[in-house]
C-alpha cells in the first residue's frame, strides 16, 4: 500500500520516536471542557477525563502495559494517533502553548464512551488559531476502573468480520465486501512468507472505502492534512499487526510487505529500503511498480532541471498533478527490484540489515549496484532512460 496520502506525513516520527520519554514540564497544555457540555458533573466523565490528562501528562504514549490503557485484546495503542500525540509532545517541549479541548464524552454501544478531543495552538503569537487534530478514543470500566483501549478494537466488536485464512477483515459499514479480493490477499500473504522464510502472518484488515472513513475507525477525525485530492491510502500496524485500508479493497499487498519486513528483520533498515521493498513486490495506491517507475521516467524527462539527488527533499509525492506516486517508492522500488534480479532475496535481506541512516544506505547502493553518492541521481535518470516506454492499454493493465 502506499503508506498513505492521509498517514505519509507522520509514520517516520512515529518510527523514530516510539518508546521515548521525554521528561520535560507538561505546563504548556491547557486543558478546557466546551462550555457546551451537559455532564461534565459525571463521575464517569471526570473520571475519563483525568485518567486522559494524566495518558497525556505521562508521555509515555506507547508503553506495554500502560496503566491507562487495557491491553487486553490489543497490547498498544492506536498507531495513527499516538504519533500525533508525540508531535502535540514536542511542541509542548518546545514551550510552544497548546490547548487540549474535551469536545464530548457519551455512551456507545458495548458500554463503552467516546471521548472527542481537539488540540488547537496560536498561529506565531497572533490572535489565529490553528487546529492541530480531533481524536476520538473509547474507555470503558475494567475491575472497577475506567481504562482506554485501542479504537480499532472498539470497531472489530460492533463492525462485521469476516475471516479468510490467515485474515480478519473488520469492514466499514458502508463498504461492500469482496470475497474474491481476500482470498487473493490470503495467497499473496502466503506467497510473501514464503519468500521471507516465515510462517504466514495472522493479522486484522481493517477495510474502507476511503480515508475519511478510515479515520472514523482508527480515532483519527482531523488532522491537517486530511482532505487531499485523493482520498485513497493506508498503513501498517507492526504493533498490533492490523493492516488499515482505504482503498475500497480487501486487497493491499504493499502494507502487508511492511508487516513482514519488520517481523524478519525489526527496525533495522532506512525507510527508503522498506518503502522500496513494499513497492516491488506490492506496489503502491492500486497499481503495481513498473507502473509508477513509468510515471517516473515520464516526469524527470519532462523535468531535466528537477533535483533527485536529496533524498530528504523527495519525501513526498511526485508533483505531475496525480497525487499517486511518492518518490520514495518510485526511485526506492526501482533499485530494490535491481538489487533482487542480482542477488535474490539475500539481497533484499542484506538491505534490510544494512542500517538505517542515509549514510548506511548509500553503502547499500554502493556495495549492491556500484552507485557512488555522487552520482546517485546520474544513475537514475540514465538507468529510467533505458527503460522502454509502455503504452496507455499496457499501463491500464498494471492496476491491480
Amino acid at each position: 500500500m502506499k503508506k498513505s496520502i492521509l498517514f505519509l506525513i507522520f509514520l517516520s516520527q512515529l518510527a523514530a520516536s516510539i518508546g521515548q520519554n521525554n521528561s520535560a514540564s507538561n505546563e504548556a497544555i491547557v486543558y478546557h471542557v466546551n462550555s457546551n457540555i451537559k455532564n461534565s458533573d459525571a463521575d464517569y466523565f471526570k473520571e475519563i477525563e483525568m485518567n486522559w490528562k494524566k495518558y497525556l501528562n505521562a508521555q509515555e504514549y506507547v508503553r506495554r502495559n500502560n496503566i491507562h490503557w487495557n491491553n487486553d485484546e490489543m497490547a498498544f495503542p492506536d498507531y495513527s494517533y499516538v504519533s500525533l500525540l508525540m508531535e502535540l509532545r514536542a511542541k509542548v517541549n518546545n514551550n510552544d502553548p497548546i490547548q487540549c479541548t474535551i469536545m464530548g464524552l457519551m455512551p456507545v454501544k458495548n458500554n463503552y464512551y467516546l471521548l472527542k478531543t481537539m488540540y488547537t495552538q496560536p498561529v506565531n503569537g497572533t490572535e489565529k488559531i490553528d487546529i492541530n487534530h480531533i481524536i476520538s478514543v473509547y474507555a470503558k470500566k475494567y475491575n472497577d476502573k475506567y481504562q482506554f483501549i485501542n479504537s480499532t478494537q472498539y470497531h472489530k466488536e460492533i463492525f462485521e468480520n469476516q475471516t479468510i485464512g490467515d485474515i480478519n477483515y473488520i469492514i466499514h459499514p458502508n463498504h461492500d465486501f469482496q470475497k474474491d479480493n481476500a482470498i487473493k490477499m490470503n495467497d499473496f500473504n502466503n506467497k510473501i512468507a514464503g519468500l521471507f522464510e516465515l510462517e504466514p502472518i495472522k493479522f486484522d484488515y481493517v477495510v474502507a472505502n476511503n480515508t475519511t472513513d478510515l479515520g472514523q475507525i482508527i480515532g483519527l477525525d482531523f488532522f491537517s492534512f486530511s482532505y487531499q485530492p485523493v482520498q485513497s491510502g493506508g498503513m501498517a500496524d507492526n504493533y498490533n499487526t492490523i493492516i488499515y485500508a482505504g482503498n475500497n479493497s480487501e486487497y493491499y499487498p504493499h502494507e502487508v510487505v511492511h508487516l513482514y519486513t519488520n517481523l524478519k528483520f525489526p527496525r533495522q533498515y532506512h525507510p527508503w529500503i522498506d518503502e522500496g521493498i513494499a513497492a516491488f513486490f506490492g506496489g503502491s495506491t492500486g497499481y503495481e511498480l513498473a507502473w509508477h517507475v513509468q510515471k517516473l521516467k515520464t516526469f524527470l524527462h519532462k523535468n531535466p532541471d528537477f533535483e533527485i539527488k536529496d533524498l530528504s527533499k523527495l519525501e513526498t509525492l511526485m508533483s505531475n498533478g496525480e497525487y499517486m506516486t511518492d518518490f520514495r517508492y518510485a526511485i526506492g522500488g526501482f533499485l530494490m527490484e535491481k538489487i533482487y534480479k542480482n542477488e535474490g532475496m539475500q539481497g533484499l535481506f542484506d538491505a534490510l540489515q544494512a542500517g538505517r541512516s542515509e549514510a548506511d544506505y548509500f553503502a547499500l547502493l554502493k556495495d549492491k549496484l556500484g552507485i557512488e553518492r555522487s552520482q546517485f541521481e546520474k544513475y537514475i535518470r540514465e538507468e529510467l532512460a533505458k527503460l522502454q516506454e509502455i503504452s496507455e492499454a499496457a499501463m491500464e493493465r498494471l492496476k491491480y
